[in-house]
This record gives C-alpha cells, structure tokens and sequence, in this order.
C-alpha cells in the first residue's frame, strides 16, 4: 500500500481589508498556509497545485469533499520552511 499526504485546499474571499486567499492545511504536519488568490487559474484548487510545484512538491492527484477540495502528492514534507 502506498502513503501519501493529503492537503485540504479552502477557498477564503475577499474582506473589507483583504483580497482573496487560498488556505492550504496539512494535519499531517499541524500547519496551514495562506495564499493570494492569483487570477490566472480558474479555481483555488489549480492556485494551490501551482504553488506546491513551485515548493517541490509532486501533486499526482485532487480530490472533493462537501466542505473542501483536496490534493494529493507523495511528498512529505512541512508546508513552512
């Protein structure tokens, strides 16, 4: 069987002092990240998979829930450096 980290991906609109954001969480490492929200992707979802790419992480799958969205990579590493 393989592992895998799974991260939740949280869409945050905008306030009435920020911007739009994209929260990324791993509970494997008790962490999360937030993102702006950049307007060249479609959704938060294909925001946080740029990102993670961009951070070293192999994504190789995404996934729904009711309340969030997921990505999946076999990377495992803390989201902070």
């Amino acid at each position: 069987m393989n592992n895998y980290h799974v991260l939740r991906i949280q869409y945050n609109g905008p306030t009435n002092h920020r911007g739009s954001r994209v929260t990324i969480t791993s509970d494997r490492f008790k962490e999360r990240v937030t993102i702006p929200y950049d307007h060249r992707y479609n959704n938060a979802v294909d925001i946080a998979a740029a990102w993670l790419e961009e951070q070293g992480y192999n994504v190789i799958a995404q996934g729904e829930g009711p309340r969030w969205d997921y990505l999946i990579t076999d990377t495992f590493k803390a989201l902070k450096k």
